[in-house]
């Protein structure tokens, strides 16, 4: 009896003690010495939204009608002005008359599309036999759907409805990288293939909606589960310097966007969900099923080329990614939210929220959150909040024969996921993770541990260099995490940079709650501490430090 009761006394469980975890994400502390955003992306000065412009025409959209294509017809020429003729019109201005402003002065008739249930002036476009609905816009022109009087406060008052199967490409922004400095502000758009297509320099486009109904509750075919083809906005190689904001996309085939070129900023939008930020989901689902007739949000962002800005330095920078959905083949890999792919170096990823739609439910993305490949380079992965993304958080994958996946940075990025991830996908010769690595990732990368935790006391944290990995000097991020199997990084609670010994300590904000745990990433501070690889890699998340049960040895005699 002795025995038994001195092991039951001596079978004791050390809970090591968390900090409380406060709701929604906290930036993570840059020490010093650190690499800063500026080191890598350095955020160019954009228009504020809203903002006043000087214009030295002003062409007035009068009517919601398009009787014809005509590539000649002018406001001047005709006694009608329609959107196709001012944009024909815009075209012939001369450099002292420029920049020019279309704006709308529509009669609430229903002659003229007008819609009096939703209050907005729907233009159904001509079926023109071109692959372009309209001329191309030839610089330092805007139009601006918001200038149309009366109308709905919330959501575009302009409508522009496409004809056939949606294949002709909607307004096009240059036909060549001179041809920028256009804006495209306060427009619905429906049923083109791409909505708008960029070839040139410094235009915005912001405050439009793409691939939703008119009333923006339902897809463009008026059904949740009826996606569009093609896509909202595709940037070619030659656009550098465009700034899209403020949006919505839903119910893309395609990517919604296809960001191409250079230094282009993606901030404020909402993708996949209504107009109104939520997505529908089954009433006895608590997030988006992922199977059958629901809710299409489509796919997310694709983007290559250098020194783009997704979200940015501010919370209200960031993009909302929600109910990204595909009805398609189980063997088929769902959307992912963004996708970071070609050659891409210096790229900034900061503050989007992933998963989450605009009622704050955890609806989640049926694919994976944040995907780079394609021999992506000093990359910045920050502040982003990943939620329920059905397939992997983060990835990191390439061809094993490029092998440049380099330098990429992750820091305070929270990710929260109910149930276990996934196993390997298809062909794929990985499990999905919280953040999960392909085959094309360096080995050096794969093998390298992160910080290790040696201690906690009270709200004092410490640790050294992982096994096998020293780290001197090295960035070490401390994340909370519940203690059941699915790991996850919930919060960051420190950033402390480590000795020439690859020691470190830390301040949590607050002592430690039962059943939570801690969990680290290191990222190197210089070339070749991860043999091969730059100043500035992050490595994966470590195993969970807490929960232990501690079992004493105990021997009994003469029983």
């Amino acid at each position: 009896m002795y025995c038994r009761t001195l092991r039951t006394v001596l079978s004791v469980i050390v809970l090591l003690l968390v900090a409380v975890a406060a709701p929604g994400p906290v930036a993570a502390r840059e020490p010093d010495g650190g690499r800063t955003q500026a080191q890598v992306v350095v955020s160019r000065p954009i228009r504020p939204a809203g903002s006043a412009d000087t214009y030295n025409t002003t062409i007035t959209v009068t009517s919601g009608t398009d009787p014809d294509d005509s590539k000649s017809k002018t406001c001047v020429s005709e006694p009608v002005c329609t959107l196709r003729r001012a944009i024909v019109q815009s075209r012939g201005l001369s450099a002292g008359e420029l920049p020019a402003l279309i704006n709308f002065n529509i009669p609430a008739t229903p002659a003229e599309g007008y819609d009096a249930t939703l209050q907005v002036w729907e233009i159904q476009v001509d079926n023109t036999t071109d692959l372009n609905a309209f001329r191309y816009l030839t610089g330092q022109v805007t139009i601006d759907g918001s200038t149309q009087p009366g109308g709905r406060s919330e959501g575009p008052k302009i409508i522009l409805m496409g004809s056939g199967t949606g294949q002709k490409t909607g307004l096009n922004l240059g036909e060549n990288q001179t041809q920028g400095e256009n804006v495209v502000r306060g427009l619905g758009m429906q049923n083109f293939g791409p909505h708008i297509n960029v070839n040139s320099d410094n235009n915005t486009i912001e405050n439009c909606w793409f691939g939703l109904s008119s009333d923006g509750t339902t897809l463009t075919s008026g059904d949740d589960s009826d996606p569009e083809d093609g896509t909202g906005v595709a940037l070619q190689s030659t656009a550098d310097q465009n700034t899209i904001r403020n949006n919505r996309f839903a119910g893309f085939f395609g990517a919604s966007v296809a960001i191409r070129g250079g230094q282009n900023v993606f901030t404020g939008n909402w993708v996949g969900p209504r107009a109104d930020g939520t997505v529908p989901i089954p009433p006895q689902f608590d997030k988006h099923p992922c199977m059958g007739s629901t809710w299409a949000g489509g796919s997310g962002i694709t983007v290559s080329g250098d020194n783009h800005q997704i979200g940015g330095p501010s919370p209200s920078d960031g993009n909302h990614f929600a109910g990204l959905y595909l009805d398609i083949f189980a063997e088929s890999e769902q959307p992912f939210a963004i996708q970071m792919a070609g050659s891409d170096d210096e790229n900034l990823i900061q503050n989007n929220i992933i998963g989450v739609d605009g009622a704050d439910s955890p609806v989640g993305i049926c694919g994976r959150g944040i995907k780079l490949s394609g021999g992506n380079q000093d990359t910045q992965v920050i502040s982003n909040t990943l939620v329920e993304t059905g397939l992997s958080a983060i990835l990191m994958n390439d061809s094993p024969v490029t092998d440049r996946l380099n330098g990429n940075t992750l820091r305070g990025n929270v990710i929260k996921r109910e149930s276990s991830w996934p196993t390997e996908q298809g062909d794929n010769n990985f499990p999905e993770g919280a953040i999960a690595y392909g085959s094309g990732v360096p080995e050096p990368l794969q093998s390298f541990a992160p910080a290790r935790i040696t201690g906690i006391n009270g709200v004092s944290v410490s640790g050294t260099s992982g096994i096998g990995s020293p780290c001197p000097s090295c960035i070490v991020e401390v994340f909370l995490d519940d203690l059941d199997s699915v790991v996850e990084a919930h919060q960051s609670l420190a950033v402390a940079t480590a000795d020439g010994s690859g020691n470190w300590s830390g301040t949590l904000p607050a002592p430690l709650a039962e059943g939570q745990g801690l969990r680290t990433m290191s990222t190197v501070p210089s070339d070749w501490t991860i043999p091969g690889l730059d100043a500035g890699t992050t490595s994966n998340l470590s195993s969970l430090y807490g929960g232990y049960s501690v079992y004493l040895p105990v021997t009994c005699k003469g029983s």
